[in-house]
């Protein structure tokens, strides 16, 4: 090889060698997203792990309390509700007027007209004779009044209206282990089996039909851990603007010597992509050390509920995910 021939070469290797590094050091496939904290202004909630957006009202699912606030310019509220225990999620009913909250800590269901009263009604503590054991999550198909509803450890989901009448259980319990969370989606109902690192796609609840979508790179069953030590541990899943989000229950205490932020919220196309990992990791979007809990997907962008699992209290906030594409 002559000397201009080798000069060649080595500016073309170096080229490669530089540009690969480039690449390697720029944030992949994050290109007009932001992510910012959206609530409280200053500070931090008791407790958070969900945020439901009804008209202009938001409550905020705080521990042993809930939040709300009457619009996005107001500050939040305590409402005067003091019955829960460890609640995580709540919904509203578009058809009744009224909102349902999992009491987790006291294992049922409630509801209440306005998160301002202290008035409250004991919905629920068994759905087709089943106990209800520290419901987790909530959720209403607004255009058909189907409600649903989560024993975690069991993997029993509930279908109910809103009266209480005509309730179904669909028992994944042979699929899952402990799950967290549901999502409704263009109509269609998903499960989040948390340990197992599995979605149950259900596409028909009345004939007990469903895929169950499995995720790349998953090491062993556990309600917590790290990417490198467990694999996904998905808190939730939902669509926004294109894309599935899933958050994961990554934290210190159960990452151990491993990095508990990689890969705990990330976003992708296809559940083809959930299976083959070929996903996009926006961790570095949110603080360190804190788990990104229930998602809240609405006109005004994602919202993500999070909190530290070593120190309750401290940053247990809302930061809303926002796109190029979000409506202003």
């Amino acid at each position: 090889m002559n000397s201009t021939k080798k000069a060649i070469f080595a500016s073309v290797l170096l080229a490669c060698l530089f540009n690969g590094r480039q690449a390697d050091a720029q944030p992949r496939g994050v290109s007009g997203i932001v992510i910012e904290k959206y609530a409280p202004q200053s500070g931090s909630f008791p407790a958070c792990t969900h945020i439901d957006h009804s008209g202009k009202v938001e409550i905020v699912t705080s521990g042993d309390r809930l939040f709300y606030r009457a619009d996005s310019k107001s500050p939040f509220r305590q409402s005067p509700i003091s019955v829960l225990a460890d609640a995580h999620a709540v919904v509203f009913n578009p058809i009744e007027k009224r909102f349902y909250a999992t009491d987790t800590g006291n294992h049922r269901l409630i509801t209440f007209a306005d998160p301002a009263s202290d008035q409250w009604d004991d919905f629920a503590t068994s759905l087709a004779g089943v106990k209800l054991q520290r419901p987790h999550d909530i959720v209403c198909d607004a255009a058909t009044g189907w409600m649903y509803a989560l024993n975690p450890n069991s993997g029993q989901v509930f279908r109910f209206m809103g009266s209480g009448s005509s309730v179904s259980v669909l028992d994944l319990s042979k699929h899952l282990g402990y799950s967290r969370a549901l999502t409704i989606s263009d109509g269609t109902l998903y499960v989040v089996g948390s340990s197992h690192g599995v979605v149950v796609e259900v596409t028909d609840f009345e004939k007990q039909e469903f895929e169950i979508h499995s995720s790349f790179g998953k090491k062993t069953n556990a309600v917590a851990g790290s990417w490198q030590g467990t694999g996904l541990v998905p808190n939730d899943v939902d669509f926004y603007q294109g894309y599935w989000y899933a958050t994961s229950y990554f934290c210190p205490t159960y990452a151990g010597e491993h990095n508990c932020d990689e890969h705990k919220f990330i976003r992708f196309k296809t559940w083809r992509d959930f299976k083959d990992g070929t996903w996009e990791d926006l961790s570095h979007l949110l603080p360190g050390k804190v788990v990104p809990y229930f998602l809240t997907p609405h006109s005004k962008g994602l919202d993500i509920g999070v909190f530290s699992h070593e120190t309750r209290g401290a940053s247990a906030c809302i930061y809303r995910l926002t796109t190029a594409t979000t409506e202003q």
